[in-house]
């Protein structure tokens, strides 16, 4: 059977899942309200993308995660995986085929929640939104669930329990979108680069903490966002401003982060399956 095969039936499965409509639905609902509340605040939609993008960094991995850390290591706990590859299937079409679904879930989902957001964002703001700008977030925003999605599934297919599964889908979500890139001021990189910079004898320039910043899948949306989504913003923002004449930093060019999150959703798929293409199945 083909990658395609293996996908449709997956697909017929997931999406008579209540948890696939309830992350679909509620992430579509959480970047309304997070439009829809900043209205009589900020008059025009670019300055919210800012809270959206956030929305798409912090919350958007925890809802898909459900969705991908049981992708390959349910069917191995279970044991149907035997059933699965003896339809024939080949572990890189059954592999192949479970990323696809996922992945889709994850582009329909971000998808949705952008046009949702457009569409509060056209009917209630004082100015109208700039379509061009949207269509950047979603891109962007797809690019990153997706190089989420390839890491969760590629945790999915190193490991047999469904608990190592969780515990390695939730760390890395930790790792590489909370802790690169999130709120927390005591458990974060800036604070652990500042603590390695304090050692005695250790430089630590701006431009290599902006290189090591953008290396997670996060830290490369982020830095994405200036330049493809915010350049040129009307208004005067205080959050949007921040990041107007940035040095001429590698981990800042447009072109390198792009190449981290291809790297990202390219490798990781990559490394999983070379994992589980070893792995005994019995």
């Amino acid at each position: 059977m083909s990658t395609a095969t293996v996908a449709g039936v997956d697909f017929r499965s997931i999406r008579r899942s209540y948890a696939v409509v309830g992350v679909v639905v509620a992430f579509a609902a959480l970047a309304g309200l997070v439009f829809l509340g900043s209205s009589e605040v900020h008059p025009h939609p670019v300055r919210t993308t800012f809270g959206l993008s956030a929305l798409v960094a912090w919350a958007l991995p925890l809802l898909l995660a459900p969705l991908a850390y049981l992708a390959i290591a349910g069917d191995r706990a279970r044991g149907t995986i035997t059933y699965h590859l003896g339809l024939p299937n080949s572990r890189a079409s059954y592999f192949r085929g479970k990323y696809v679904t996922r992945a889709g879930v994850a582009a329909v989902t971000t998808a949705l929640g952008v046009a949702v957001a457009f569409a509060v964002a056209l009917a209630t703001y004082e100015h109208a939104p700039d379509p061009g700008r949207f269509l950047a977030l979603g891109a962007l925003s797809t690019a990153f669930a997706l190089a989420m999605v390839g890491v969760f599934v590629a945790v999915s297919a190193s490991v047999a329990a469904r608990s190592r599964a969780m515990v390695g889908v939730i760390g890395a979500y930790f790792v590489l979108s909370a802790f690169w890139v999130g709120p927390l001021p005591l458990l974060n990189l800036g604070t652990a680069l500042d603590a390695v910079a304090a050692l005695p004898g250790v430089a630590l320039p701006d431009s290599t903490r902006a290189l090591i910043g953008s290396l997670s899948p996060a830290g490369a949306y982020f830095n994405l966002l200036p330049e493809l989504v915010w350049a040129r913003a009307p208004g005067e923002y205080a959050a949007l401003q921040q990041f107007a004449g940035r040095p001429d930093y590698l981990g800042y060019e447009p072109w390198f982060n792009g190449l981290v999150l291809a790297a990202w959703t390219v490798g990781a798929p990559l490394v999983g399956y070379l994992r589980f293409r070893s792995a005994e199945l019995g």
